[in-house]
């Protein structure tokens, strides 16, 4: 950046975290901006895991979501990592180039990264502190990316990591949940993380995680539309039982009365709550669900089974 060298960025990227966001902040007359999320991790104990849990397999690319202050970018790029940041706001954008001035191995992009296109691979790991308000939408943009990541390690609301990696029949399992396990082979929990190692600090605690990816679609599910319609039907209507929870929803797209079939087909219990099932119960449910469509489409039931 103007007025500052390289050899001065290299002393300033060797700072503790905390040192070195303070000073970028007050030198380069920076307000952190709420209304992008951003809130900057300052503790180099957790920042040190995060960035283990990124390179644990060696992977020969890494994808940054929304580089801040240099708090990942910075050790992943002196560990020498192929590294792309995508940072929305061009102030920080700039700072991020000058902090790694002269590593060939770094590229910084000042981009909204849900405009970008993104490429990842079995060897290429998303890394990121996902801003609350978008943190939907930014997974939804690594799910898709194709082909795949390998990996995605990302910072969320605890309250949202707590939905991610919820069990059957506790309040917080939901759509999230199975929508993560659909792509997610396995969901691992890095560590908790208090408000109070972030600058700003915001309100609540945040979770941080890692998920390793499928290649593909679970095999056993027939119908992705059909899996995810089955959760929303079965999950709309948290203190309906299940069938009648299936009942409630035109969204299935059924004809009158053929949901009690659905449930026989996936062999389960119609009196059940639909939050009682599990990733595998909603495979059937969701599998039985698209067969019953199949019949409907070809414009008859036959004798029902």
């Amino acid at each position: 950046m103007r007025g500052y060298s390289a050899s001065e960025s290299k002393l300033v990227a060797a700072w503790p975290a905390a040192k070195r966001t303070a000073w970028l902040l007050r030198h380069f007359g920076l307000n952190p901006r709420k209304s992008l999320g951003q809130n900057f991790l300052v503790d180099d104990h957790h920042i040190a895991r995060l960035v283990e849990a990124t390179l644990a397999g060696a992977p020969r690319q890494v994808v940054e979501i929304g580089g801040g202050l240099g708090a990942l970018t910075v050790p992943l790029a002196q560990a020498g990592v192929a590294l792309t940041v995508y940072e929305v706001d061009r102030r920080l954008a700039q700072v991020l180039q000058w902090l790694t001035e002269g590593m060939e191995n770094v590229r910084v992009v000042a981009a909204d990264v849900l405009q970008v296109k993104l490429e990842g691979g079995r060897e290429v790991v998303a890394v990121g502190n996902l801003p609350y308000y978008v943190t939907t939408p930014i997974l939804e943009h690594l799910f898709n990316a194709s082909p795949p990541f390998g990996a995605l390690v990302v910072t969320v609301q605890q309250e949202v990591g707590e939905r991610i990696r919820a069990r059957p029949g506790t309040k917080a399992y939901g759509p999230l949940t199975l929508w993560c396990r659909f792509y997610a082979a396995s969901i691992e929990v890095i560590g908790r993380l208090p408000a109070t190692v972030f600058r700003p600090r915001p309100k609540v605690d945040s979770l941080a995680l890692r998920m390793v990816l499928r290649r593909k679609p679970p095999a056993e599910v027939a119908d992705a539309a059909s899996f995810f319609a089955a959760v929303q039907g079965a999950l709309g209507h948290r203190r309906k039982t299940l069938l009648n929870s299936l009942r409630a929803d035109a969204r299935l797209q059924l004809p009158a009365g053929r949901e009690a079939e659905v449930v026989k087909r996936a062999g389960l219990d119609g009196k059940r709550r639909g939050e009682t099932l599990d990733f595998e119960e909603f495979v059937r449910l969701g599998n039985a669900l698209a067969a019953e469509r199949s019949v409907a489409a070809d414009g008859g039931h036959g004798n029902g089974t």
